[in-house]
Order: structure tokens, then sequence, then C-alpha cells
């Protein structure tokens, strides 16, 4: 009786497989230069999306790719609309997806107007935070309440509102907030010495949801193939292009 039943996983797992096989893959990315935007051709464009790309060839089946808000991406990704992104595991517990393989490494900074001298913790409470729904700091900051949080719908919002002067800081990535200044009609020159926050890798997920689950190990050995390839490399150049302020050491794959 136990090995018919075991038999009978088996044969189900493998149906499962199939129709899964049949079931094109989604891929969801963050709509904010440089991961992802439409470029001037009106072409999807940005460092997460050629990573997609490449991680198609490796897979050897077309990966669909969709820009979104981040809010949208979390909860496409939480409901198994989308198959993967890549983000910080900070933004998808383990309940609702599966780190796959890791991407690169990014640093997360706080910044305000020139002027604003930030060394230290102290130097930081009191201050009003301009943060993205759906995102964190990663660090300290996100459980400290003498930092007064003041929610976005994206990151440009948050650029504008320190313009604005409505708030002290924003937080991000060093390679967003240097694409997006141009977008709110500021310069390097406008913003102060960038605060170390943390460093953390972005990583490629699956979500849990997806009718694809099943095929994990296939795209996990996809993506750890494209990593030891002379293509991510390659990838890491181009990107670079893209965001001049790509940072850490891209000739290691650890």
């Amino acid at each position: 009786m136990k090995s018919s039943l075991l038999v009978l996983c088996f044969m189900l797992s493998s149906i499962n497989a199939v129709f899964a096989a049949d079931i094109p893959l989604k891929a969801v990315v963050l709509a904010e230069e440089p991961w992802g935007f439409y470029n001037e051709a009106g072409d999807v464009d940005g460092v997460t999306v050629s990573y997609f790309k490449r991680l198609s060839k490796f897979l050897n089946e077309p990966v669909e790719v969709f820009l979104v808000p981040r809010q949208r991406l979390l909860h496409g990704m939480k409901k198994g609309t989308y198959d993967l992104t890549i983000t910080f595991r900070d933004y998808l517990p383990e309940e609702f997806a599966t780190a796959l393989n890791p991407t690169i490494q990014l640093d997360k900074m706080l910044v305000g107007l020139k002027g604003l001298d930030i060394k230290s913790r102290e130097d930081i409470e009191g201050l009003r935070l301009a943060v993205v729904r759906g995102a964190s700091t990663g660090s300290w900051v996100d459980q400290n309440e003498a930092i007064k949080k003041v929610e976005t719908a994206n990151f440009t919002e948050a650029l504008w509102l320190l313009k604005k002067g409505r708030v002290d800081v924003i937080t991000g990535t060093k390679q967003v907030i240097h694409a997006s200044l141009a977008k709110v009609g500021m310069t390097a020159e406008d913003i102060g010495t960038p605060y170390f926050l943390s460093c953390k890798h972005v990583l490629l997920m699956l979500s849990k949801a997806s009718p694809n689950y099943v095929r994990k190990a296939k795209i996990k050995k996809a993506a750890e193939e494209l990593r030891n390839s002379p293509e991510w490399d390659v990838l890491l150049r181009d990107a670079t292009k893209i965001a001049p302020n790509l940072i850490h050491d891209y000739s290691s794959h650890n």
C-alpha cells in the first residue's frame, strides 16, 4: 500500500512538472532606474532586465519581463502572479519566496541635502526620513522610533520631498540615488556625503505560490551557470554603462 502511494505521488509530481513546463516564466522587475525602465526607443531596459534576458538563454526558454512599482512587485510575488524577481531578502520573507542565487551586493545609504553632516547614529535620530512603501533600510534604522518615517510611493517622490525640504534624509542604494537625481532637477552637487547603513546581496527569488515552483532546480541550475560563465562579466560591464556607480568586486562570484 505504501509503495503504491509513493508511485502515485511520483506520478502526480511528474504530471505537475509537465504542466508547469508549458507555463511561460514571468519575471517582475522594479520599475525604477537603473533596474527597470523604458528607454528612448520605448523598449524595456535596465540592469535587472538584462539579467533576465541572459537567464533566459541559460534556461533555453523565454522569460517574460514585467515592470511594476515595488508594492505590486511584492504583492505579485506573494500571490504567485509572477514567478521570479531580484530583490533583497528583507522584502520577501522565506514564507513567500525561495532564494535561488545571489547576484550582486549593494550598499544601502542615507543621504540628505548638501550641508547635512551625518557621522553617527545620534546624528540621524530626530530626522525625518522618506521611506518607499514596502522597502526598508536593512538596518537598525527600521526599528528606531526616534526617526520619523514618511512613507512615499516611490524613490523619485522621496527625492522630491528632500529637494523641497519636507524630509531631511532619504534612503536607497547609491545606484538609484544617482540615477534619480535628474528626474527632480538635482545633481550630485546638491546632496551631501552618503552615510553607509548596510550592504547585502540582491537575490534571485522564486515565488512559492508560482505554478512554476516545481521547476526550482532547473531555474537554480541555470542561474548558477550564468553567474559562473563569461556572460556574467559581460552583464556587469554592460550594467555599469547604465549605472556607472554600480559597485563592489565584480570579478568575484562568491
